[in-house]
């Protein structure tokens, strides 16, 4: 047992003030319980007036309107409903159903598709005691909202209350559960938590770390949970040739963690793996209406080939036949995989050299783009080429220029950087979230990329310098903070920057597109896997259709690809290949999408003709890990890109990471937390 868990045992080996942890240190909690008991009898009235069966047996303790849900990232895309809290035989249940009929909160052209997607999250019944948390923010100048947060890890999206409620939806739970607030993070408020809150409530499969773990518990009731997970080894060279536990999982107790609930998004981020038939069944409605083939993708595509051996190595465009891919025999394709154009070698000093004039300015900076997509860039260049590819420098901007700018970003760094420092251990024992946020990363960054040589052995200065950049940044976007994961995204630029004001600035330019992969909120994850869905319904109907008749259409198997752009599926020489042709947005901003779906139709005929389910189908993507042929997968994505075109790029919304954010106009809510 480490240290942390032991006193975490020791804490809960002692007995608490109720009056500490309880929810009456919160004002207005007994104006709301009473308010929240008044409203009983109406609720009982209204019942009664319904004279349904279904109803039968059934006591409503807590009932709200226009309890929303935000289905695009920025909530112009929005479903009501009604949340409630009901008792059935001496239990305590909670549900939420959509309203029925148009949306009048629809604001945008993507309400005209909320109506298939009106049964998304819709709760019937579920029970409080698998609730592990829940986390209630009440921005000043925000909507409130609250996330739930199950015992096996999975998040709902945020619930937004449009005409208020949450107290007395905090004060009815409180009559009826045993519910206190964390002393790690105020915010949160655990359910049914007779042990040491927080200490054991998420890490149990930590992102950067090796781990394996499993969520064993059953249940025979209206939501049944088959836990399962495997975090494949850290490093490339560990992983490679070897297989998956996933296999054991059933045999497996959770692991009980130390580490605090900190950042709600990460529950789902780290714990994808968990995701079994409850979320199958609650998330898959978001894609099961739209299943019917895209218009677009029955149409034939027809290209003028040349398949003669001398010019097997120029840049054209061959059939699957032609290049020996197996095709999947169980349903015919409509679409036909053509290959990409022949990968091309790494960008040389000599051609960087040429696409600069006297001053330094990228003369073409589309031509250097399309070099780098198609061959990348040599090491050597990685450190100067990469600040451009990141948005660190502008393409037009001179030697002089950047130069300046270096020296003063440097200055700019440093200043930030002594915020942090310069907090002492008495201020840092009053400074709760600084605390929560040094712990996480301190213990992230000795678990990344430690095979790396340049990251090995104890004492290592550059994991010292990964944990400072990883501080500084969460004080210079102290919304963000630090999540599980960014670590894996600056660890490669610091090892090609080798400076650390550069790696900060290059790091802080990349989380500016991929920062929403870590909202608490999940919206950006969620968008991706939507876009994700339409790309697959429209390049590969036939899979799209086993995905949707097997209850895959969340697509939470590939949840690990998508948020850390497949760090943990290639070597760490592959990914800053790999990451530099995604950084070119030469063909697309979103061209990771596209090489999900590569993959997914690579390996299309096992899929369909092994049935998979949920549970394989993820153990099967984990087992991929070291071995995809990154040169093949790259070639088919540009060609289902190519294919896809203005309708490939209609399936992804606006905003959709790693697209900047849409600048808003004061007009939509910021998710704030409350003030500490």
């Amino acid at each position: 047992m480490r240290g942390g868990d032991a006193g975490a045992a020791a804490e809960a080996g002692s007995p608490r003030s109720p009056d500490l942890y309880d929810l009456s240190d919160d004002s207005d909690y007994a104006a709301a319980a009473a308010a929240a008991a008044s409203d009983h009898t109406a609720m009982q009235t209204d019942l009664a007036d319904r004279g349904s069966d279904v109803m039968a047996g059934i006591d409503v303790v807590y009932e709200k309107e226009r309890v929303t849900i935000h289905l695009t990232q920025y909530g112009s895309g929005r479903i009501s409903g009604k949340l409630r809290l009901f008792l059935q035989k001496g239990s305590l249940f909670l549900s939420w159903e959509p309203n029925e009929g148009a949306d009048s909160l629809s604001t945008s052209s993507f309400g005209v598709e909320i109506e298939k997607y009106r049964n998304l999250y819709t709760i019937k019944a579920l029970p409080l005691s698998d609730v592990r948390f829940i986390s209630k923010h009440t921005p000043t100048f925000a909507l409130g909202y609250i996330i739930i947060v199950l015992s096996s890890g999975l998040a709902f999206p945020p619930f937004y209350f449009y005409n208020g409620g949450i107290r007395e939806l905090f004060a009815t739970l409180k009559q009826h559960v045993f519910i206190l607030r964390s002393d790690d993070n105020p915010n949160v408020f655990l359910v049914n938590d007779f042990q040491d809150p927080l200490q054991k409530s998420l890490s149990s499969l930590e992102l950067p770390g090796v781990a394996t773990v499993a969520n064993a518990m059953s249940r025979q009731n209206s939501l049944s949970f088959t836990g399962s997970v495997d975090e494949t080894r850290h490093g490339a060279d560990e992983r490679h040739g070897e297989a998956s536990s996933m296999s054991q999982y059933g045999s497996k107790q959770r692991h009980k963690s130390n580490d605090p609930g900190r950042d709600l998004s990460i529950q789902v981020l780290e714990k994808f793996s968990l995701v079994t038939k409850f979320a199958r069944d609650t998330t898959s409605s978001l894609f099961r209406d739209n299943s019917g083939a895209h218009g677009y993708g029955r149409q034939q595509h027809e290209y003028v080939f040349d398949n003669k051996a001398s010019d097997k190595h120029k840049n054209q465009y061959m059939t699957p036949e032609k290049a020996s891919i197996p095709s999947a025999t169980q349903e015919s394709d409509p679409l036909p995989l053509v290959w990409g154009k022949q990968r091309d070698c790494p960008l040389s000093v000599e051609e960087w050299t040429a696409f600069l004039d006297p001053e330094g300015r990228v003369m073409d900076s589309k031509a250097l783009r399309k070099k780098v997509f198609y061959g990348g860039v040599d090491h050597v260049l990685r450190k100067e080429v990469w600040k451009f590819l990141l948005g660190y420098h502008e393409y037009d901007s001179t030697y002089a220029e950047r130069e300046y700018l270096a020296a003063m970003k440097r200055a700019e760094y440093e200043a930030i950087k002594s915020q942090w420092k310069s907090i002492s251990a008495t201020q840092a024992k009053r400074f709760t979230k600084f605390r929560e946020r040094k712990g996480l990363i301190d213990k992230d960054v000795v678990r990344t990329d430690r095979s790396v040589p340049f990251y090995e052995g104890d004492d290592n200065r550059n994991v010292v310098v990964l944990r400072d950049i990883l501080l500084t940044y969460s004080f210079y976007n102290f919304d963000l903070g630090y999540c599980q994961g960014m670590s894996d995204f600056l660890a490669p630029i610091l090892y090609v920057m080798e400076d650390e004001s550069e790696s900060f600035w290059c790091f802080a330019s990349l989380m500016e597109r991929l920062g929403a992969n870590f909202n608490r909120d999940q919206n950006g994850m969620h968008a991706q896997l939507l876009a994700l869905s339409k790309l697959v319904e429209l390049l590969d109907p036939p899979l799209h259709n086993h995905f949707r008749q097997n209850d895959c259409l969340n697509y939470f198997f590939c949840f690990r690809w998508v948020l850390i752009q497949f760090k943990r599926e290639f070597s760490f020489d592959q990914v800053m290949l790999l990451w530099e042709v995604l950084w070119t947005h030469y063909l697309s901003e979103h061209f990771h999408l596209y090489l999900c779906v590569a993959i997914l139709k690579r390996y299309r005929q096992r899929i369909i003709g092994e049935q998979m389910d949920f549970d394989t189908l993820l153990k099967f993507i984990n087992e991929l890990s070291g071995q995809i042929n990154l040169d093949r997968a790259i070639q088919d994505a540009e060609a289902l890109c190519t294919i896809a075109g203005e309708n490939g790029a209609s399936c992804i919304p606006p905003g959709t990471p790693p697209s900047m954010p849409i600048e808003t106009d004061g007009g939509l809510y910021v998710q704030e937390d409350e003030v500490l």
